[in-house]
């Protein structure tokens, strides 16, 4: 399985960046878009979240950045799903970046 990581740099601190995350991620509308089996099982201690699903694994990360925050996220695709890579690093930025802006 192909491995790729998205990161994106928040002004928010890590606090309320894994806080924001956390929210979204446990509503689960939008990685349900992704895949309806997806599931998420979060680790406050550490600021990390594992996600998953029937067709893909990923684990986000939050940590301390200067001021704001970092966010890390390592997925996993099947190699099947490999020729779409560049559509889900795409849609993840825009979805961080609505989140965390």
């Amino acid at each position: 399985m192909p491995k790729f990581t998205v990161e994106y740099n928040s002004s928010r601190p890590a606090d309320e960046a894994f806080a924001t995350v956390k929210k979204f991620l446990a509503d689960g509308g939008e990685i349900k878009k992704f895949d309806a089996k997806a599931q998420v099982s979060f680790e406050d201690a550490t600021k990390s979240c594992k996600i998953h699903g029937g067709q893909f694994k990923a684990e986000m990360n939050v940590a301390p950045a200067g001021t704001g925050s970092k966010v890390a996220v390592l997925v996993d695709l099947p190699l099947l799903l490999t020729p779409f890579k560049g559509k889900v690093q795409e849609t993840l930025q825009k979805m961080l970046s609505k989140h965390l802006a």
